[in-house]
């Protein structure tokens, strides 16, 4: 054998016997470069693609031989070269990578023939090598902890021992590899017996089953309770693997998000509002409150998951939906004072709705949130105010109307106007003449009015005071008022009463009232200075 660079040195052996022995693809390769013995892995490696590809041998007159370089490509070329310097001598030996991983070429001088020879070695690493490598790889980078332990006495599960634990087993358990491996599972830590483990690893490898549960570590070391997520399986020869993750923050999490949701439900429940939550891609419902619920008479339970064709009527339905839709392309809070609500059985409801689109990072609709009111028993009420205050208008028009017809003030011509009162006289009434009386008075510049009460059946002290204020009242304005049509029953009690109409002019009937208006006007048109029209007797 060669023991330096350019040594003629080799081996003389038999070449089957040395072949037969090698468990790599080999070959004896005489000083020409002919191959004149191989294995029968060689022979196999030089008729593959994989081979044509990575060897420097080609087929020449029926038998493989090495290859001229200059057609070759690397790595072949490379070990064309070498085996070329190992058989002249130039090389001591050759070693070298075959561009795959694990695959190397191996070309020691040896004597063929009574010449200088080499035996060439390929080891290619197989499809069985690459998988366990590539398995063993993941195990070794993955973010999970993983343990082995085996069972070495099957009918006792205090005998599990350790075998295994990947790098990641010792960033979560905290602890290195070497304070489990080799030793018992009970020998580690008194936890695992107390919560069980022994006995449902043990029920992995007997059943051959898959175990999922959650494991919960007492840790006094740092006074902390770790949970961790579970899965234990069976492998081969009374072996279990447990991998495991620390999932304490994503339980502390998971109750924060539940309490937080529990927190947010109590408001929403408490809002006196019916609030309900979709799902934008479908509109099926997320979620409502109880007061919807209450309002709708169907637990939410039937209501999530669902959309509006599977509760309301088809033809709200497709309102619902086409009213959702444009409020989700429109990203706009929208508004809707009268939305009608029909459900099958019951009476339609009157809402107040207002909906807002919620949006994602993306820009897409994610939710829709529905805000309503029921206005049905505010709008009733609202409806039977409205129609009170028209009838009350309603009345106080025909008030005014009843009140001009009773007060009436007709102009005989101009600056003469008749006042004829109808009916019972009392306090209100009479204090209602006067105003109308002054109101007339102004209206039509009247220079004189008769108040004719032929159609007055009687009147009291009061009423008889009011109407001696009221002329006085519009004489002050220039006025002269004269009464007509006076009874002898109102002229008696008059009377009786001791009313004062010394200062009031009186005529007997409306045509003597109207005659004596119309001289006096025809003398106050003419500049004639005549006395005041003459009082009948």
């Amino acid at each position: 054998m060669a023991n330096q660079e350019g040594s003629t040195d080799g081996f003389s052996i038999d070449p089957e016997q040395l072949l037969s022995v090698l468990d790599d693809a080999s070959a004896l390769v005489d000083s020409g470069g002919r191959v004149l013995r191989q294995n029968s892995r060689m022979t196999r490696l030089l008729a593959s693609e994989e081979g044509a590809r990575l060897l420097p041998f080609v087929q020449r007159d029926g038998a493989p031989r090495l290859s001229e370089v200059a057609p070759l490509l690397e790595p072949a070329r490379s070990a064309a070269q070498g085996i070329a310097k190992v058989l002249e001598g130039a090389k001591g030996r050759l070693e070298m990578e075959l561009g795959t991983e694990g695959s190397s070429l191996l070309a020691i001088p040896c004597t063929v023939r009574g010449a200088r020879g080499a035996l060439v070695r390929v080891r290619l690493r197989s499809a069985e090598e690459e998988h366990r490598l590539r398995c063993a790889e993941v195990v070794q980078t993955m973010q999970l902890g993983l343990h082995i332990l085996r069972l070495e006495d099957p009918e006792d599960d205090s005998s599990l021992r350790y075998v295994y634990g990947n790098p990641a087993s010792e960033a979560i358990t905290r602890s290195p590899i070497s304070v489990f491996v080799g030793r018992l599972l009970d020998e580690v830590a008194a936890g695992p017996r107390e919560n069980g483990l022994p006995e449902r690893y043990t029920q992995v490898i007997r059943e051959k089953k898959t175990l999922d549960f959650e494991y919960t570590w007492e840790d006094g070391r740092i006074d902390k309770t770790t949970t961790y997520a579970m899965k234990a399986f069976p492998l081969g020869g009374q072996h279990v693997g447990v991998i495991f993750e620390n999932i304490t923050q994503r339980k502390e999490l998971e109750e924060s998000l539940r309490s937080t949701s529990q927190f947010l439900d109590n408001i929403l429940d408490n809002i006196p509002l019916m609030v309900f939550i979709k799902d934008a891609r479908n509109l099926s419902y997320l979620h409502m409150n109880s007061v919807a619920e209450q309002a709708i008479g169907m637990p939410e339970s039937q209501w999530l998951g669902r959309t509006d064709h599977e509760i309301f009527p088809k033809e709200s339905a497709e309102r619902l939906v086409a009213i959702d839709r444009e409020v989700l392309s429109g990203r706009e809070i929208a508004d809707f004072p009268d939305e009608q609500m029909h459900m099958l059985g019951k009476p339609t409801r009157l809402l107040h709705t207002r909906k807002i689109p919620i949006y994602g990072e993306d820009g897409q609709p994610q939710f829709l949130i529905g805000l309503s009111e029921d206005i049905t028993e505010r709008r009733v009420v609202e409806e039977a105010k409205r129609r009170e205050l028209v009838l009350l208008e309603t009345q106080e028009r025909l008030m005014e109307l009843v009140r001009q017809l009773s007060t009436p003030l007709l102009p005989l011509q101009q600056g003469v106007l008749v006042a004829p009162l109808v009916g019972q006289m009392d306090e209100a009434r009479g204090a209602q003449f006067m105003e109308a009386l002054l109101a007339g008075v102004q209206q039509h510049q009247a220079e004189m009015v008769l108040i004719d009460i032929t159609g007055v059946p009687a009147i009291d002290a009061t009423v008889a005071e009011q109407l001696l204020r009221a002329t006085r009242a519009a004489g002050l304005l220039g006025t002269t008022c004269a009464l007509v049509g006076l009874s002898p029953e109102v002229a008696r009690t008059m009377v009786e009463l001791g009313v004062d109409f010394s200062g009031l002019v009186t005529y007997a009937d409306l045509r003597a009232g109207m005659a004596a208006a119309l001289r006096q006007r025809r003398l106050s048109t003419s500049g004639a200075r005549q006395p005041g029209p003459k009082p009948s007797r």
